[in-house]
């Protein structure tokens, strides 16, 4: 499987979260000052104490939101359990006909397979979840919103829809006289997820049978070989690996 990853793209956004997560401690380490030194800046004086309740909230909260956007850059691009580096993992060793294209419009988990495209909506959630009567549910706690660096469940189904029609749109423009098959998938990577998942529209896996999903009942009819080069050429992959047999 060959790997195709815009490092200028991921260079860009891991900066921006390291920003925003230092930026955050910033902020906090200002609010606690402000509470130990307060008095001696004339802050905490009767007269002004509203004021200063005013700045300190202020601060928290500032402080909370701007470390909840350093969290969910840093889960996709400095945490080592990161979207891309499981799905590198998960599915190393697939046939060279397979390109992984990360980072790279229209979507930033695409799978440029023999028979069509897959697009990855990655979550990295733990604990219960279930997908019942078309709706996602898991169960969040007020100390796990705040002090956590899980991020929001949201609809993994919808997200994986949008970026199917994204990768439609593409090809559609691109090859108006070909179908190309293209699909959604989502990827649950945690190993303590706890998954309760009726059918839906998009496969739901967890990185560990991704692979056997793809080689297995996932499997889409490769295309001939001649369809493939356009395909990639398209969407900006790699060429397609000389020698390799021409599919019927």
């Amino acid at each position: 499987m060959k790997v195709v990853i815009d490092q200028k793209k991921y260079k860009r956004m891991a900066l921006f979260g390291r920003i925003a997560l230092f930026g955050s401690l910033g902020i906090l380490l200002g609010g606690l000052l402000l509470t130990l030194f307060g008095q001696q800046i004339g802050l905490l004086n009767p007269e002004n104490s509203t004021l200063f309740f005013i700045i300190y909230i202020a601060i928290l909260v500032v402080g909370f939101a701007v470390s909840r956007v350093g969290f969910h850059f840093g889960n996709r691009y400095l945490a080592p359990t990161r979207p891309d580096m499981v799905l590198r993992e998960s599915l190393k060793g697939l046939e060279r006909k397979y390109a992984l294209m990360l980072f790279q419009a229209p979507h930033d988990y695409m799978l440029i397979e023999p028979g069509g495209v897959t697009a990855f909506v990655m979550r990295n959630q733990e604990g219960k979840i279930a997908y019942k009567g078309g709706k996602w549910k898991r169960r969040e706690s007020l100390i796990r919103f705040w002090f956590g660096r899980d991020e929001p469940l949201g609809n993994p189904t919808q997200d994986a829809l949008d970026a199917s029609a994204k990768i439609n749109k593409v090809l559609t423009e691109k090859l108006p006289t070909l179908k190309i098959p293209v699909r959604g998938v989502v990827v649950f990577s945690n190993p303590k997820a706890i998954l309760d998942v009726e059918p839906s529209p998009v496969a739901v896996v967890t990185s560990e049978t991704l692979k056997d999903y793809i080689r297995g009942a996932g499997k889409l009819k490769e295309m001939p070989n001649s369809i493939q080069r356009k395909m990639r050429e398209a969407l900006g992959g790699p060429e397609l690996p000389k020698g390799e047999p021409q599919a019927n």
